[in-house]
């Protein structure tokens, strides 16, 4: 019989003849074996990220959420073989912090409207030299020919910022006044006094260090390879929503159902030449038709997936053992392994005499 599994792993001329044909003194045979087999091992796919200024930090809590992360899988009595480490990369990136400055404190703003009556052409230049000595730069013309700028104060108290402008606008009336304006022209038309606030948001720029590792979790213990992802899940740990499952003894099994798909076409061939005065002889060609050799398989679930998450990792960590426990029962993801169908189908070719 080993003689013959060898020869099935060899692939030979591809022959036409359909099963159960007769063509000379051979016959060429079919014979196929299928097999439902559950799968004996998973692996999952996580990733811890931490994020910190300092990338010492970020190192450590992210070996601080491994190790809290076996501890809790031992307390739930979830068995693992090994965990492996897959990739470790650290990077630098940035956000932006906003601070608020000077918060609480307010200010107070004082604003005169101040009318001056026509001006001749010939006192026009002085009087706007008044003005920009004194730092008003805005000057409107009324309809009625009239000239109006405002004086502004501003101050910690309502009556300081009033004062001030005040003082502003009998230092301005004055000043025209020895230009040839006369003082009776300058009047205060209006006046606005309010609340200011000086509170202002500034975002600084903050550079902060990324741990990211990932990390393979084996088991065997696959009645509770659900609680790997819920456990994860209640640290932050981010999960990819993929399982790789494989199965133990793959080569015994190819073998098993070569030896099967052979039977199988043996006995269709003595079915065949049982009604004729041909007698069967040994096989002459064998033809492998099967798709591949067993492989590890994957299955994916979108409920299986879980983003990376360090700002969860920073509120999760605070809690006790018990409470992470119970946030991780409550996301019950239960998962029954996905079972591989596999084939092999041959064809033999048998003299006959």
């Amino acid at each position: 019989m080993k003689r013959i599994i060898a020869l099935l792993m060899t692939i030979f001329s591809v022959l036409s003849f359909a099963d159960g044909e007769v063509a000379g003194k051979r016959i060429q045979v079919r014979g196929v074996s299928k097999k439902e087999i559950a799968p004996n091992s998973a692996k999952i796919d996580l990733t811890i990220q931490t994020e910190n200024e300092s990338l010492d930090k970020a190192s450590a809590e992210n070996a601080q959420i491994l190790e809290r992360y076996k501890r809790l899988l031992a307390q739930t009595g979830t068995k693992y073989n090994k965990i492996n480490s897959t990739e470790y990369s650290t990077y630098e990136t940035y956000n932006w912090d906003t601070v608020v400055e000077n918060k609480g404190k307010k200010e107070y703003q004082t604003k005169l409207s101040v009318e001056v009556d026509k001006i001749s052409l010939d006192t026009l230049k002085n009087f706007m030299n008044v003005l920009a000595n004194e730092k008003v730069y805005s000057l409107n013309r009324s309809k009625n020919g009239t000239y109006i700028f405002t004086i502004e104060s501003q101050n910690a108290t309502s009556k300081q910022a009033y004062q001030n402008a005040m003082s502003k606008f009998n230092d301005i009336q004055q000043k025209l006044n020895r230009v040839g304006i006369s003082a009776s022209t300058v009047k205060i038309a209006g006046y606005d006094n309010k609340e200011v606030s000086l509170e202002k948001n500034t975002n600084n720029k903050k550079n902060i260090q990324v741990v990211s590792h990932q990390i393979e979790v084996e088991t065997r213990d696959l009645k509770n390879l659900g609680n790997i992802i819920n456990v994860a899940s209640a640290l932050g740990i981010g999960a990819t929503g993929q399982i790789k499952y494989d199965i133990d003894n793959k080569q015994q099994l190819e073998n098993e159902l070569y030896e099967n798909a052979y039977k199988e076409a043996l006995k269709k061939a003595q079915v065949i030449l049982g009604k004729t005065d041909l007698n069967l002889k040994n096989p002459v060609t064998i033809t492998d038709k099967s798709n591949e050799v067993i492989q590890p398989y994957y299955d994916y679930n979108y409920n299986y997936y879980n983003k990376a998450n360090y700002a969860t990792n920073v509120v999760q960590l605070r809690k006790s053992d018990r409470e992470l426990i119970d946030e991780s029962t409550r996301r019950n993801i239960v998962i029954s392994p996905k079972k591989l169908n596999i084939s092999k189908t041959v064809y033999i070719e048998f003299e006959m005499d």
